[in-house]
This record gives C-alpha cells, structure tokens and sequence, in this order.
C-alpha cells in the first residue's frame, strides 16, 4: 500500500511539472529595465575664500539603456548630516539636475553629498550615486615663491594644483593687507608640513609653515593664515638674556617629521638649535666633546634621518654632524609654558645643546674620503638627503673641484654610524663632467626618496638626472626648456622625503589608498630675464622620466625669483 502512494504521488509531481512547462510557454513577456547610469566624481574639490562665500556646482553625466530622453528623469540632491546621536540624516539641497551649493569661508570639512534619479517610466526604478565635496583651504596646497621686487621681499604662491593653479605675484600683501614685513636682501625660502610636536595634543599641534630668510631677518609665518609663529629675536631669546643685540641671520634648517631631528640655525658665525616642538626655544650648540672644539664657518646643512644633520665647515673644508635635539619633556614641561607665559623660569640661559662633533671613522670599514678635509679647491654647490634603492639612506654632497673643474660628488651613509655599524660613513665619492658646458654659478642640485642615489642638476635651460646606482655616474638629460635664454634657477620637489595619500572613497573604509604622488612633482623656477620669473612643474616616472601623460605645468607673473617651496596641509 505504501509503495503504491509514492508510486501515485511521483507520478502527479511529474504531470504537474510538465503541465507548468507547457502552460510557461510563450506566456510570459520578458522586458530589459530601463538601467540608468550616473557618473559623479568621487571627489569634488572647491577652493574657499578667506572672506566670502563660494558657490559650487555638481554636475551629472547620466546615460540610459533604453531612452535618450531625460524628459521622464526627476532629481533629488541630498547633503549628509549628522544628529544629535552621530547616526547620518539626508537633508535635501536641490531638485534639479545639476546642484549648487554654498560654502562660507569656516566650511572646512567634507560634505557628503548624493543624487537621487527617479525615472518615471512604467517599469522606472529609482537611482542614485554619492560623492564628497572637499573644500580646499587657500593656500593649503600652494608653491611659494620668494621675490626680490624694487628692494623689498615679496611672498607669492601658485595656489591649487594643476591646470586650476592660480598666480598670485604677492600673496601676502593680497591676504594680509600690506608688504611683507621683513627687512634685508632675501636668501632661502623654507617650507615644513609638520611644525610642531608629534605629541600635539598635549604640547603643539603640528601645521605647515613658510619660513623667509634674509641677511637682516627670519619671518616664521603660518603658511594658512600667513600669521607669524615666532620672531627672530623670540627664537633667539638667548641672545636677550645675554644682551646681544647683533643679529646677523645666515641660514636655517627645520625637520620634524618623523623621525624628528629639530632644528637648527646659524647666526653671526655661531649654531644653535631648537627642540622638535614647534616653539623654537633656541639654546647655543656646542661640541660634545671639548678636546674636539675648534673654530668653524658652517654655510650648509641637511638633514639625515634617524642621525641628526650634516654640515659643511667652509673653512676647514669638512664635513661635521649634530645628534638628534627631540626632548618630549621639555616641551611639555618648559618650552610651552614660556612662550605662553613668558616667564624666565621656564628658559635656561645657561643651557648649551651638545650634539655637534666630527664625523669620524667606522673602525670596521675605512672611509673613502677623509671627512676631515675634502680639499681647498671644492666649491659646495647643496648637501642633500637621499634614500637607496636598498633602503639605506644618506646625504649626497654636491661640489665644484676648481683643480679639475668637474663635480665632485660625496656620499655619507647613515648605515656608518652606530657602535655595531658594518658600512663605511663616507661610502663614496663619484665625479663627472659638468654638462653642457653650463657655468657652475648657475647650477641647481637636488635629490629625492624615490630615485635612490641620483641627483637632479639643472642649469642654463637643462634639467640632467645624474645616476650613481652604478660604477659610473650615468648623465641623461630629463629636460630642456624650448627658449635655450631662459635659464633654470632653482630646483625642488614638492616634497622630496615622504609622500602623503587619502583614501578613494571617504564613506567606504575599505576603498583603494590614493597617494599624492608629491615626489613625483619636480618643480624648478625660471628667469625669463627683464626681472621675470616664473615656476615650471613637472611629474616624474618611477624610472626619472618625464610622465608622458601628464602636462607640464609653467605658471607665469612672478618677478625675479630667489626661492621657492611647497606647502600642504596635510590634516
């Protein structure tokens, strides 16, 4: 009986389902959906104004699958907001198709934004997209440009990026209001992203700011706000207390990025250095040990990770060091109080930072070169820090030989130093011709991370990458200017020691990382000649070439240029 039932109920299961296939057939009117495409940028960019408020408009691009006709189409702009308990409200902005909206100047912080598509048709659906609105703070992503104008220093800036840069002759005096108030014929111009203290929460906050030098002065401004930090004479308190009115500034060095190293100064012949913490306590720098003491005149420095700085001593054509000046303590217990309260008991007039000493010899591997004295025919060009293609780092020394009127060029290695250190400190020195027959006077030199052991050496209307990743220095020209009267000054990337990113995607945590790509951008200032000068820049290959695909930027309308730098904020 029971076998006969599953016999019967298999049987009906079958008839059912040949009978559905049979009535299926044909009965059913399969239609493609009307798919409506938007395409929004990921990221919509709007520069702020200091003063008023600045609109920007959102545009769609939509396609359909079955219509060409947006006649049926109706829009609805939403912008995020958050409530009271942090979850995320849509608020609605706008309902036609493309959207516009306001920022005021205090709009910093990106908006979320998102379009929702109705299509009417009868078998319509609903549609939408998101984006971000990112406002751009003046001058957070800006090259600034030093200038030498009718015997006065004027600040300028590049501000934006790309295509959408806009030259400003003299920022300062257009943001502020009048002339930049500094005295004396300008020298450098520097920028650091990072001023301030890592421990920013309980000592300085770091920000970016411009440092201008002059024979007469530092300015030390807030490269937002163009604000000054400190004064010279602030940052050289010492000199107060000890009554010491003769100021004569030289030259200044700044890196705190991590690793911080601090940062260091030279006035009238003498050093000084400053704690990484963004107040610029300066304290006289001495030897660190007295039997090494002896005189000197410092005229170049850099910067070499993890060690400290490297010096060049001009007078006794050598090369020196400092140790690394990051006291958390003090900063936290002395340096901020005094610049808050100004009170002496937080400074230590007696203070001296012992960190400067020769630079020695690894006793496991013997030096190429002496550090001790490289010669009285050599004519220090610029020291700067690279990074190999090993990983190991150091400082490349650039100097003209007026005995064989060639480039000498040498090699400190970061991997000498130390106790248990299994590399030469001066691991190399290599030579080549100058090019072109270009006059050394107008020779600019530069390296950065990403190209290991490589300078890049401008002069006349020619850009060369000098390669020492081999036995022998390989020379190729990167790039020449089209009018061979123009004449390349200066050289600098936007920033030749780390690169910094964001992520594709700002609402989902898991979307790609993108990099700025700042050490690919290779920067280089002009002189057109008549009191002219402009900035050129350029982006990099990974191979040192110059990008095909991108454009080759010059931004015209500056006067005669002395330096120049770039600034951004990063957070």
């Amino acid at each position: 009986m029971k076998r006969f039932i599953n016999i019967a109920v298999f049987c009906l299961v079958g008839w059912l389902l040949l009978s559905g296939c049979y009535d299926d057939k044909g009965s059913y009117d399969y239609q493609d959906i009307n798919e409506l495409i938007i395409d929004l940028p990921t990221i919509v960019s709007v520069r702020l104004d200091k003063k008023e408020a600045v609109s920007v408009k959102i545009e769609p691009k939509l396609s359909q699958t079955l219509e060409e006709s947006e006649a049926r189409l109706t829009y609805m702009w939403e912008k995020e907001k958050k409530n009271n308990v942090g979850l995320s409200e849509w608020i609605p902005c706008g309902e036609e198709k493309v959207c516009e909206l306001l920022f005021q100047p205090a709009d910093v912080n990106s908006l979320s934004v998102r379009l929702r598509v109705q299509d009417h048709r009868e078998d319509g659906s609903e549609w939408y997209k998101q984006t971000t609105v990112k406002p751009i703070v003046p001058y957070s992503r800006s090259w600034f440009v030093l200038q030498y104008n009718e015997g006065k220093c004027v600040l300028g800036a590049v501000d934006g990026e790309g295509s959408g840069g806009v030259v400003i002759p003299d920022a300062y005096k257009l943001d502020v209001g009048k002339d930049l108030p500094i005295g004396g014929t300008p020298k450098y111009l520097l920028t650091d992203w990072m001023y301030g203290s890592s421990q920013g929460a309980i000592v300085n906050k770091q920000k970016p700011v411009v440092f201008v030098g002059t024979d007469q002065d530092v300015y030390l401004m807030d490269a937002i706000s163009f604000e000054q930090v400190w004064t010279y004479r602030e940052m050289l308190h010492i000199k107060k207390v000890q009554h010491d009115e003769n100021f004569v500034p030289e030259w200044l060095a700044t890196y705190t990025y991590e690793p911080v190293l601090g940062e260091i100064l030279s006035d009238n012949g003498k050093l000084y250095m400053a704690n990484a913490d963004g107040y610029a306590v300066y304290y006289p720098l001495k030897w660190e040990n007295d039997a090494d003491a002896s005189e000197f005149k410092i005229t170049r420095v850099a910067p070499l990770r993890s060690i400290g700085f490297i010096l060049y001593d001009e007078q006794n054509y050598r090369f020196l060091k400092t140790g690394i000046y990051n006291d958390f303590m003090e900063g936290y217990m002395y340096n901020q109080y005094f610049r808050k309260y100004g009170v002496e008991d937080y400074f230590k007039p007696s203070k001296t930072v012992r960190k400067l000493a020769r630079i020695g010899e690894n006793p496991r591997v013997k030096n190429v070169f002496d550090p001790d004295n490289i010669g009285d025919d050599k004519e220090m060009i610029n020291m700067n820090m690279y990074y190999d293609v090993d990983g190991s780092y150091g400082v490349l020394a650039t100097f003209f030989s007026t005995s064989d009127r060639k480039i000498h060029v040498y090699d400190l290695n970061a991997a000498g130093f130390g106790e248990e250190a299994k590399e030469a400190i001066c691991a190399g020195e290599y030579t080549f011709d100058l090019p072109g027959g270009m006059s050394v006077n107008e020779v600019s030199v530069t390296t950065c991370y990403l190209y290991g052991k490589a300078v890049f050496f401008a002069g006349g209307n020619k850009i060369y990458k000098v390669d020492f990743n081999r036995t022998v220095p390989k020379i190729s020209l990167l790039y020449e200017y089209k009018d061979p009267n123009v004449r390349i000054t200066g050289l600098k990337f936007k920033n030749s020691l780390y690169n910094t990113g964001y992520s594709e995607d700002p609402n989902d945590w898991e979307s790609p990382w993108i990099w700025n790509d700042f050490p690919y951008c290779l920067g280089a200032s002009l002189d057109y000649g008549g009191n002219e000068g402009g900035i050129l820049e350029m982006k990099l290959t990974t191979a040192a070439e110059v990008d095909p695909d991108s454009e080759i930027l010059e931004y015209k309308g500056f006067g005669k240029i002395v330096d120049f730098g770039y600034s951004v904020k990063v957070n």
